[in-house]
């Protein structure tokens, strides 16, 4: 991945709205899973990204400022490169999955269904 994709995605990220990540993580993970949504031609890596991204987008809680955020963003941005990119998507997408996995667990249990003779 191009460290100028991280830049672009953070760029387009401030368009989002003013509003400020509840963590310097999360505007991490909100910056990474943008660039892989775009950047990977894996369609089931980009559909977790994209879904990840939504998640963390929706992190972003309401009443900052956009110069707040965009200073976060950069901030974060720069603590970004391409040796470590995967690695700290890896570990955004494990929280995502958390999350979705405590969601699913409060689904009723469906019964087995009986074998048919």
């Amino acid at each position: 991945m191009k460290s100028i994709r991280i830049a672009v995605a953070a760029a387009l990220l401030m368009t989002s709205g003013g509003a400020l990540a509840q963590s310097a993580k999360d505007a991490q993970c909100l910056i990474l899973s943008n660039a892989f949504a775009q950047d990977t031609k894996d369609t089931n890596a980009q559909k977790l990204a994209e879904a990840s991204m939504y998640f963390y987008l929706g992190r972003i809680a309401e009443g900052a400022t956009a110069t707040q955020l965009k200073t976060l963003l950069d901030a974060q941005a720069k603590t970004i490169d391409e040796k470590t990119a995967g690695g700290l998507m890896n570990t955004c997408i494990t929280g995502f999955k958390a999350k979705m996995d405590l969601v699913q667990s409060l689904a009723p249990k469906q019964p087995a269904t009986p074998p048919k003779k």
